[in-house]
């Protein structure tokens, strides 16, 4: 009988574990968030950095080619002195021929038919040289377009790297808290199966009770008793005693109310037989005294029958007022010992049905976070698949822009 209380001194020892444990879980999870705020910080200072380093990167990139470009345009005039150059040689090229003309005595139509030959070459060379020049500068502007793509698509694969590696951590994040929490739903669990098998416990208890008390042929009644709160309003608070029969009829004849009322019931009527018996001893030894005065010439027998019949009627009030005063004792001792059982039993019912209740709040709470948490880590899981796609199309976009430069 006294391993409820036994349980539920130990049961009351699990919060303060229970306390511990979340104090111990609350500090892991702030150190877990201030490491992930330093990486993000981290990460967002070194993505400025690389930004500013890209934006360097295309700013000389668009110096070097305005440089170039202006260089060509400066190149120019160096084309036409070739022009001119080649005119120049040209003349006296035409001279020697003419010259060679006069010695050898050729016509005029075979010099002029020379120099004719000549100078569509030198025109070939002339637009062949802006044909170079028009498709440098086409090169050179889509080269500045192909480096200015370049950065953009640089710096989106830095993006998505890192919007990648904050998916991951917040992914290994929830995981964790998911990996505590199945724990905790664990524990729970466990308590959950003690507070079980505590009540199953209580209840063969009070089964075993409930079968001593009926082999025993005692009887359980209710009774109330009243309480005056500080508002000095009477609350009326039944409790219930474990009786003989024979007691349980006693007080079902001496009326109703608290066990209080029919015990000082029986002590009034205890104490009534006490009167009685002292009020027939004082008219008995008043009759004694007064036949010893006023009757000695009565007949013995008489006095002697009269004091048989006073005796025999004292000898039943006698018995009476033990008989009541031995049931006073064993009621009153009944009562105590039931009042502290029943006290004891209704503490532990009631601890393990509110443990019982907690565990099961706990346990829907859990079942809620638990969902949540799955519902999380498979939209981060689907997002995740999503940027790696994204992040390979860039790597492909990118490998084969590098093809083509």
């Amino acid at each position: 009988m006294d391993s409820p209380s036994s349980t539920t001194g130990g049961r009351r020892r699990l919060p303060t574990t229970h306390y511990a444990e979340d104090q111990a879980f609350d500090q892991i999870a702030k150190e877990a968030e201030a490491r992930l705020a330093a990486r993000r910080q981290a990460r967002a200072e070194a993505r400025e950095i690389r930004m500013r380093e890209i934006e360097r990167q295309q700013k000389e990139a668009e110096e070097n080619a305005d440089k170039a470009f202006d260089m060509h345009a400066a190149d120019g005039p160096l084309a036409n002195r070739v022009s001119r150059v080649a005119a120049s040689t040209a003349s006296p090229r035409a001279a020697s021929s003419i010259h060679n003309t006069n010695s050898y005595q050729s016509s005029r139509r075979n010099s002029v038919d020379s120099l004719d030959e000549s100078t569509p070459n030198f025109r070939d060379f002339r637009m062949e040289l802006k044909d170079l020049e028009e498709k440098f500068r086409k090169a050179m502007v889509q080269n500045a377009q192909l480096d200015n793509e370049k950065a953009a698509v640089t710096y989106m694969v830095e993006l998505y790297k890192d919007k990648y590696t904050d998916i991951e951590e917040e992914l290994m994040h929830i995981k964790r808290e998911h990996k505590e929490s199945c724990r905790e739903n664990e524990k729970l669990k466990r308590l959950l199966a003690t507070q079980k098998l505590e009540s199953i416990t209580l209840q063969q208890e009070l089964e075993e009770r409930d079968k001593l008390i009926e082999e025993k042929g005692l009887v359980i009644i209710s009774t109330e008793q009243e309480s005056w709160s500080e508002s000095d309003q009477c609350n009326n608070k039944i409790k219930r005693a474990l009786v003989s029969v024979e007691n349980a009829q006693l007080l079902q004849d001496a009326g109703e109310g608290c066990l209080d009322v029919r015990l000082k019931k029986f002590t009034e009527e205890r104490n009534s037989y006490i009167d009685e018996i002292n009020q027939l001893k004082l008219e008995l030894q008043e009759a004694k005294r007064h036949s010893d005065n006023h009757y000695n010439g009565t007949d013995s027998d008489d006095l002697e029958d009269a004091q048989k019949e006073t005796n025999k009627v004292l000898g039943d009030y006698k018995f009476k007022w033990q008989k009541a005063e031995q049931d006073i004792s064993t009621l009153q001792a009944n009562v105590a010992r039931l009042e502290s059982q029943v006290i004891r039993y209704k503490t532990a019912s009631e601890a393990s049905e509110k443990a019982e209740d907690e565990l099961k709040l706990e346990k829907r709470k859990l079942q809620r976070e638990l969902r949540e948490a799955q519902a999380k880590v498979e939209e981060l899981e689907t997002s995740n698949m999503h940027l790696l796609k994204r992040f390979d199309k860039l790597k492909n976009a990118k490998s084969s822009l590098l093809k083509d430069l």
